[in-house]
């Protein structure tokens, strides 16, 4: 019998997770050479600190058998800081003895902003590598100006009714202009789940406001008597601490959240899908628990704290794609070209302090 001639079968998709093999015991020796080095030099070697901590947490973070690279150089970051420390110097002088001149740090600032999350944005890119392969960042000013000045200017012309917009059209600036070996990253984030997280968010802070006033009665606090500061502490005990829990949840809620969405709508050259399950209930007890012990070991801690966020964030990511990855590979190094090369390009400075 005739066997029927047909196209053969896609190797099935793999799921490649993401791990982290760094430790706080590890971390806390680079760290604290840093921070002594650091106050040394009166913060010069602090750019130095930072390509130490980056080579460390990157090198630690793993797909299948393979870790990412930070090649930073130290010079760069630190004439990044050198030109913000002018920056600043600058804009305090001018305060100090032409205060009717700071406006016009209004208008520098104005259209400074995009050029420095570029030049910060497309720094971390070049520097990074995942085999040996470089990442880079395309990103134009004038998109940049568009996804950090003008749409945050929609949103509060709006009182902030365009606000998930906003961070819809920043999300996807820094995610669409980021490549790997010349293959493009590609995310279309929807509005309406943009929406959907900060609407829910609001209904959570307005669930916090709601218990804190039920609290709040049921102490049965004396009238309020601005002459009285005894019968103001219930009130700012109460609300106080409930705002101040509700900010943090949130902020971790609408953190996480976005992420979560932002990256599970991220694929790499339409055959790599990307997901995030981070919780944000965890991230809050994360958060909480590494601020209390950081504070009551007066930031001696600091390093497991970070490395336990850094563990949990990796671990929570998976990326599906081909088997066969070093075929993927070997396309990509034959077609990235001449980017890896492309660092040397003076404003590739970090600006980040």
């Amino acid at each position: 019998m005739d066997r029927e001639i047909g196209t053969a079968p896609q190797a099935p998709a793999i799921r490649h997770p993401f791990r982290f093999e760094g430790s706080g015991g590890e971390y806390f020796k680079i760290w604290i050479v840093n921070l002594a080095l650091t106050i040394v030099t009166l913060g010069i070697f602090s750019a130095w600190a930072k390509v130490r901590s980056k080579r460390y947490f990157y090198g630690n973070t793993y797909v299948g058998d393979h870790n990412f690279d930070y090649h930073g150089s130290p010079l760069r970051i630190l004439l990044g800081r050198a030109i913000a420390l002018v920056i600043l110097l600058g804009y305090s002088a001018t305060i100090h003895f032409m205060p009717k001149m700071t406006f016009a740090w209004g208008f520098f600032f104005f259209f400074a902003i995009p050029w420095l999350v570029m030049s910060s944005l497309r720094f971390n890119a070049r520097n990074s590598s995942y085999r040996n392969i470089r990442f880079n960042f395309t990103g134009t000013y004038g998109a940049a100006f568009g996804a950090y000045i003008l749409w945050p200017l929609l949103a509060a012309i709006t009182l902030f009714a365009t606000y998930p917009l906003a961070r819809r059209a920043r999300d996807q600036y820094n995610i669409n202009n980021h490549a790997f070996g010349g293959k493009y990253f590609h995310a279309e984030i929807p509005g309406a789940a943009m929406y959907g997280i900060y609407i829910v968010g609001l209904f959570i802070f307005l669930g916090f406001v709601a218990v804190a006033a039920m609290i709040y009665a049921g102490l049965r606090p004396l009238p309020l008597d601005p002459k009285n500061p005894a019968t103001m502490i219930p009130l700012v005990i109460v609300f106080g601490g409930a705002y101040a829990f509700s900010v943090l949840f949130l902020v971790n809620f609408i953190g996480t959240k976005i992420f979560n969405l932002a990256v599970s709508r991220t694929i790499l050259a339409d055959r790599f899908q990307f997901e995030s399950a981070l919780s944000p209930l965890y991230m809050t007890w994360l958060t909480f628990s590494n601020l209390l012990l950081t504070l009551t070991t007066l930031g001696l801690f600091y390093p497991w704290a970070k490395v336990s966020v850094a563990r949990y964030r990796v671990e929570r990511l998976a990326v599906t794609g081909p088997q066969d990855m070093d075929g993927f590979m070997s396309d990509l190094v034959t077609g990235q070209g001449a980017i890896g090369e492309e660092i040397a390009s003076f404003f590739d400075i970090d600006i980040g302090l």
